[in-house]
């Protein structure tokens, strides 16, 4: 008899492995073979490995599709069912363009572009994968400016038009790109902004979830439940129910219980911060609203939650981000669709409730997609990217609403900013005191432009003081001053 020693990965160990692309944790196994079985045994284990990588593929399928071509080829093919043929795709310059104003929030220099250039075979697949997966000499700055970008683009989502912003707003976006720089799902970043501050149902002990950027969230919107309660449906479900908080929805089915139930998930931190209302209660799970108690209670659902040993609002966010609620993962693909292209799949992105079940239907097993490949947020903008949709030329408004057309899109205050700091070859040092994203002229302009700023991205609503400082603020004298402009001595 004789002794092999052999390094294998083991069982569930292997599959943990797996999931986050390592070789550890190893372990080692020591066998006593008979030299004259060694030849079965040896098939045993060629066996045993085959069922590990079986495994693997049956419960990550999707996840081979680790730079979202499949998912690209699916929207070009479900596309075409749903709109016909797309528009002819735009040119190489303008998709360039479009690309680096949509992914990392500015135009592309000099530079980035003779680099595109200069790319051989499928150039534009290329530049994608630079920008979204951070590949080649740059990658480490534009993961940083894609995440920070697209971190705005969500801080514009959650706070709804005309909420004063400052220092909270500031640290619930910076959480918003440390969460999107490290690839942490879609469905629990949600889930982290649900849970708030959750209190055990045993003892109303207040149990802190990561970080702070919930509960500044939650001060941004004055600090009550109900307004909690009321955005959170609107952002993650595509439902605007606030509209039932004083009487029942007078066009929809939505009634005041529905709303009053959502938001007794949240009826302690309002007492608990000080900021007692009517609507306060030192209890998570209960809420009065004129002299009536509701309890709480998921929506589409008529019965309230009965008390277990799970915090409430960590069972919202299991309900709110599993793949069996029906608007979900579909109002997520709505809006980066949204972000992307300018029009969502469906176009009232805030209303996913009232759209008929053909209207929504692409939308739905888009959704469903972006569950089954766990709510990568980078390979679902590669996806969208890559597809014939995304790159088509943009048009004008269509009168047949169910033909796809990719309307022109605004630009925020920030790119506006950071693409005049790239083409007007601003200073950018800290030390620097002229320099205008320090100096407050950055705030000033974004300041100014934000105060136009439209809903959608179709939407655009500059007046006379947005014209004004761009035709005679400092940035724009300065630019075109032969003593002061950097652009006018470089060339």
């Amino acid at each position: 008899m004789s002794i092999l020693s052999m390094r294998l990965v083991g069982g569930d160990a292997f599959l943990e492995a797996y999931h986050q692309g390592s070789r550890e944790p190893e372990v080692t196994l020591m066998f006593k073979v008979d030299p004259r079985q060694f030849k079965s045994f040896r098939v045993l284990l060629v066996l045993w490995f085959v069922q590990c990588f079986v495994l693997c593929g049956e419960r990550h399928l999707l996840h081979a599709d680790s730079r979202g071509d499949e998912l690209a080829q699916w929207l070009n093919v479900r596309g075409r069912e749903e709109y016909g043929e797309p528009p002819e795709k735009c040119d190489d310059l303008t998709f360039a363009r479009r690309l680096y104003l949509d992914l990392v929030g500015r135009v592309p220099s000099v530079s980035e572009l003779r680099d595109f250039e200069s790319l051989s075979g499928d150039r534009r697949r290329q530049l994608i994968e630079t920008l979204v997966f951070g590949e080649g000499t740059r990658g480490d700055r534009y993961t940083r400016l894609a995440s920070e970008h697209l971190a705005r683009q969500w801080r514009q989502v959650l706070l709804p038009a005309g909420t004063s912003v400052g220092a909270s707003a500031v640290g619930v976006e910076n959480w918003f790109a440390t969460q999107f720089r490290n690839e942490v799902p879609y469905d629990e970043v949600m889930r982290q902004l649900i849970r708030v501050q959750d209190t055990s149902a045993a003892g109303n002990t207040p149990i802190v979830v990561e970080g702070s950027a919930a509960m500044q969230y939650f001060q941004l919107l004055g600090g009550l439940p109900e307004n909690y309660a009321g955005n959170l449906s609107r952002v993650m479900l595509g439902v605007r129910i606030e509209c039932a908080q004083c009487h029942d929805h007078p066009f929809t089915d939505w009634k005041q219980r529905d709303f009053w139930g959502l938001a007794a998930f949240y009826s302690d931190l309002a007492a608990g911060n000080g900021n007692v209302t009517e609507s306060s209660s030192v209890t998570a799970g209960m809420i009065q609203y004129e002299n009536v108690s509701y309890n709480a209670k998921y929506l589409w659902s008529e019965a309230p939650l009965e008390r277990t040993s799970v915090a409430l609002r960590s069972r919202l966010g299991e309900w709110m981000a599993s793949r069996s609620n029906p608007n979900f993962a579909a109002t997520a693909v709505n809006r980066f669709w949204q972000h992307l292209v300018g029009r969502g799949l469906v176009a009232d992105v805030e209303n996913l409730d009232q759209a008929s079940p053909e209207a929504r239907r692409f939308a739905d097993e888009f959704g469903e997609r972006f569950a089954e490949d766990g709510y990568h947020v980078r390979r679902l903008i590669a996806a969208i990217c890559k597809s014939d949709w995304y790159q088509a030329v943009s048009q004008e408004a269509l009168l047949d609403a169910e033909l796809f057309y990719r309307p022109m899109k605004s630009v925020s205050p920030e790119q506006v900013f950071d693409s005049m700091e790239q083409s007007l070859h601003l200073t950018i040092s800290r030390v620097d005191p002229s320099a205008p994203r320090w100096s407050g002229e950055r705030m000033q302009l974004v300041s100014r432009l934000g105060e136009s700023s439209g809903a959608t991205p179709e939407d655009y609503a500059a007046g006379i003081p947005q014209a004004l400082l761009m035709m005679n603020g400092r940035l724009t004298s300065e630019a075109v001053d032969l003593e002061s402009s950097r652009l006018l001595k470089a060339v």
